[in-house]
């Protein structure tokens, strides 16, 4: 029994990890991510930022509201090919998709609130080894962003 579940633990530990031989954010080659690219002026005019909480991880975009619009065409767009991997599909997705989409996968509460001028998505858990993911899965994304 201890066996298993150790063999459980090292399977969900290497499920949550992304390759690190792509890259962590691709805007350009990421079928989740380009959707951003693919509506002009938007990457120019939004920010994006996360934030470690005591249980997960805030992530939020601010976008100017004269680009909210595009904004939810992409997020539309994005939400689409999350589905198809959540789905089963395989695709070539960046670092960070993979690392999000294999938190879902395992369990980690996703939130997400819309407002005038941005999205923002709360990650969390009570189990204090998705915890640990979620923050890995964080700052990992708050150094790409420095």
């Amino acid at each position: 029994m201890k066996k298993t579940i150790f063999l459980l633990l090292m399977l969900l530990t290497a499920a949550v990890q992304a390759d690190e031989s792509k890259p962590w954010v691709d805007m350009i080659n990421c079928p989740i991510c380009n959707n951003v690219t693919a509506e002009e002026g938007l990457a120019e005019n939004m920010t994006w930022e996360h934030q470690l909480t005591a249980t997960g991880m805030v992530s939020s975009f601010t976008v100017k509201p004269e680009f909210m619009p595009h904004f939810k065409r992409a997020k539309a767009g994005m939400k689409e090919k999350i589905d198809l991997v959540m789905a089963g599909d395989k695709l070539d997705i960046c670092g960070y998709c993979t690392s999000v989409t294999d938190l879902l996968k395992v369990g980690v509460k996703a939130d997400n609130v819309i407002t005038k001028g941005s999205d923002v998505m709360v990650l969390s858990s009570i189990d204090a080894e998705m915890i640990k993911k979620i923050h890995a899965h964080g700052q990992a994304t708050i150094d790409f962003l420095k």
